[in-house]
């Protein structure tokens, strides 16, 4: 078997690579501003299936719009099955940096084999500003763009069924990723699809441009779906208006390279170096073309060639400088953000400018040109990490004091902040973060792994990521003050004591009441009977409402989607005015239990949910048994699953007709005065009549 050597091209890029994905190892956290918040939202969404997190499930609810922006949600959620969520982050920000420059590579050897030089430029781009920004969804949409364009130029007939299913498929994929990746992606094909096109017509003498036509309409009918989506969403997104950066400021920005400026302005100098380098291969691409059309213009081949004459002037590569043309335009003309959603919009079409001129450099030199480029590009990206490194070090470094109270918090709790975005920055730098503000929500990173809901993560507001906020109303159970609101905490002292403290912010936790002593007083046993407002409860037993909010030290429901009303087809309420889905009659519950059933007022009636149902008692430490109720009454069937303090104690239980009851019993010891049980359903709804409370034995 032969076995193919690896060139010193590729050999100078895998040792890139691992030089550039090296320093997302070295520290414990990636200091990117909205990072944190993608990493708790993925971690939200790997964790959402189970019932035992019923804050994160009470407080989120899931979002299954096929909207641009699932990639990296999806991605890092799958990964936690396997690695912790810090670790995820890690990866998926590796292969944005790593595949930039392979996606880069693998255009520019689509284009013209062995035509790798200036992939190295990607190495430079690869630690870009709109990464540190935390875009992840875009960061990784850029290299899944000219991995689009590679796969599509690979292919020779532009309108074969494997042409139109590769564009379809990177067109799908950057979709899910960011929309104006996709709607770059979708204007780089239709050019160059047409200019190919027209191009054949050109170059064939065989081929005439008239007849070339029909396959352009047919290319576009092809692309006709990618238009209407991509019209679609900007109809719907350009409503409002929006901000447009000054003329000056987007030149500034331009010639700065802003694209590779993240934390600093050091960055700037690298810019100014690269974009002059590239200025220089442009020109060089340009005096070859010209030596070209001089070479052909003294040829006897350019007194009979016609049309065909264009192409040995003109070549294929040079779609990519149009391309570049329409997207330097769009850069000056597109707004900064609409007021309807959107932001950075001119910042993020910057990043492509460059990088997709880079197939049209051509220069038949000599190879010591080509090595001077490769050099000169591999001090710049090596110079640029260099600079991340520093800038990784400090911030980690601060991220660690600023967040050492993660274990602290307790799991299944309320997390906010004061600020919600606090806009401050670390210490150790000694320089200005102008461009990215690393612990703008760094908060995020308390709330992995432990079932922490954070009240201020920014995502769920808004109407693009996959979870979306249901009820954000709940007391904290935690607040993480940042030190510019320390002069502002009188609401917290009398409810909540700091428990952590350091240099960046202090930690408060609200303190617990303690179990209320009227409830046990002169007994051992107490029962909660859940009706509706109207009902009628059991002689001493205890009455819980739809509405009966849990006091600290007390009882009541954590969660807000409780009824107790059954929405029938018929758009009535009142249970008793209607049949059960089960075909026979209702029969009344006297006739079921019988006239002396102890608990026949506590069968009469209950509340119901088809979603999660959280109810939580104050109890003193102890050991207790359990036992709950249920009749299904006019919702049957039901189906009926409880979890007490993280425990699955009865699954499955299902009443299938309305003469049906149940009685459930189960044990649980009490550690911190707290009974936690979460009731619900897989199936349709669950109902709850009341449960007993009995002693059994007391607490240390």
């Amino acid at each position: 078997m032969k076995v193919r050597r690896l060139s010193i091209q590729h050999i100078v890029v895998i040792v890139l690579l691992a030089i550039h994905i090296l320093p997302v190892w070295l520290f414990k956290y990636t200091c990117t501003q909205d990072g944190p918040a993608h990493a708790h939202n993925a971690h939200i969404l790997k964790v959402y299936h189970n019932h035992e997190n019923y804050i994160l499930r009470e407080v989120h609810e899931r979002n299954p719009t096929l909207f641009p922006n699932w990639t990296s949600h999806v991605v890092m959620a799958g990964l936690m099955f396997i690695f912790p969520p810090l670790i995820c982050e890690k990866i998926f920000f590796s292969l944005c940096i790593g595949l930039l420059p392979l996606s880069l590579l693998y255009l520019l050897n689509a284009v013209q084999k062995g035509k790798t030089l200036f992939c190295l430029v990607g190495f430079i781009f690869a630690y870009n500003y709109l990464l540190h920004m935390g875009f992840y969804n875009f960061a990784l949409s850029v290299s899944l763009f000219f991995f689009a364009l590679g796969c599509w130029w690979r292919c020779e007939d532009k309108l074969s069924i494997k042409a139109v299913v590769t564009a379809y498929v990177g067109l799908i994929v950057v979709y899910l990723t960011h929309f104006q990746s996709y709607a770059l992606l979708t204007m780089s094909l239709t050019v160059l699809g047409v200019f190919l096109y027209v191009y054949e017509a050109l170059e064939s003498p065989r081929v005439r441009l008239t007849a070339q036509l029909k396959s352009i309409f047919l290319f576009l009918g092809a692309m006709l779906p990618a238009y209407i989506i991509l019209l679609t969403y900007y109809l719907v997104k350009q409503q409002g208006g929006g901000f447009h950066r000054s003329f000056e400021g987007l030149m500034k920005y331009f010639l700065s390279v802003g694209s590779i400026v993240s934390f600093r302005d050091a960055h700037v100098l690298i810019g100014n170096l690269l974009l002059a380098l590239l200025t220089i291969a442009f020109l060089l691409t340009i005096i070859d073309r010209v030596r070209k059309i001089y070479a052909y213009r003294n040829s006897q081949e350019s007194e009979s060639s016609g049309y065909r004459g264009i192409t040995a002037i003109v070549d294929r590569t040079d779609v990519f400088l149009l391309i570049a043309l329409i997207i330097t335009f769009l850069y000056f003309r597109s707004p900064w953000s609409l007021r309807s959603g959107g932001m950075w919009i001119s910042d993020r079409i910057h990043i492509y400018i460059l990088l997709v001129l880079l197939p049209f450099f051509t220069f038949n030199l000599h190879r010591f040109v080509d090595y001077a480029f490769s050099g000169i590009l591999i001090v710049l990206a090596l110079w640029h990490l260099g600079y991340h490194v520093q800038t990784y070090y400090l911030m980690d470094r601060d991220a660690k004091v600023a967040l050492s109270s993660a274990e602290m918090i307790e799991p299944h709790t309320v997390l906010a902040s004061r600020p919600g975005s606090w806009g401050g920055t670390p210490d150790s730098a000694n320089w200005d973060f102008k461009y990215i503000l690393p612990f703008e929500h760094i908060e995020g990173y308390l709330a992995l792994e432990n079932g922490v809901a954070y009240l201020q993560n920014y995502e769920p507001s808004t109407d693009h990521f996959p979870l979306r906020y249901k009820n954000r109303e709940m007391t904290p159970d935690y607040v993480l003050v940042w030190r510019t609101e320390y002069d502002n905490v009188e609401d917290l002292i009398q409810d909540y004591e700091v428990i952590h403290s350091t240099n960046f912010n202090r930690l408060y936790q609200r303190k617990k009441a303690a179990p209320d002593a009227q409830l046990w007083e002169n007994t051992t046993t107490i029962t909660f009977d859940m009706q509706p407002t109207d009902g009628m409860s059991a002689v001493e037993h205890i009455p819980v409402y739809k509405d009966t909010n849990y006091t600290d030290g007390r009882y009541g429901w954590l969660s807000k989607s409780i009824h107790d009303e059954f929405k029938t087809g018929g758009g009535g309420f009142e249970l008793k005015y209607w049949h059960t889905e089960d075909t026979k009659s209702v029969p009344n519950v006297r006739d079921v239990l019988g006239e002396n059933e102890s608990n026949l007022l506590l069968y009469q009636d209950h509340l119901l949910g088809q979603e999660d149902g959280v109810f939580r008692v104050a109890l003193p430490n102890g050991t207790y048994e359990i036992t709950c109720y249920f009749h299904a009454g006019v919702v049957a069937p039901v189906e009926i699953n409880l979890i007490a303090n993280g425990e699955k104690k009865f699954q499955k239980l299902r009443l299938t007709s309305a003469d049906e009851s149940a009685e459930r019993r189960y044990t649980v010891t009490i550690t911190d005065e707290r009974l936690t049980q979460v009731i619900y359903t897989r199936k349709k709804r669950w109902v709850w009549n009341g449960f007993t409370v009995k002693q059994l034995s007391k607490g240390e």
